[in-house]
């Protein structure tokens, strides 16, 4: 086994070598688990961001919609007095 390992060529050692060091520091980022948005280079929102900004949107529809109800409650006691009137 001694005598093929001494026939391989320098070359073969340095690139066995280049590939194993490569492959080593690569695999971190490669096969971590990350969450979205929290890695250095993510375009991405974190999650928790996502999601406060998800409540605050659903907070402002729900808002919208209440105000909706007291308007078009507003307009009909207005109508209906001016039909009084007339």
């Amino acid at each position: 086994m001694l005598q093929h390992l001494r026939k391989v060529n320098q070359q073969v050692w340095i690139a066995v070598g280049s590939i194993t060091i490569i492959g080593g520091s690569a695999y971190p980022v490669f096969f971590r688990e990350t969450r979205p948005g929290h890695d250095i280079f993510s375009s991405e929102k974190p999650e928790a961001i996502r999601v406060a900004q998800e409540e605050r949107r659903n907070e402002y529809r729900r808002l919208i919609k209440e105000q909706r109800k007291e308007q078009e409650a507003e307009q009909q006691t207005v109508q209906r007095k001016f039909q009084e009137q007339q």
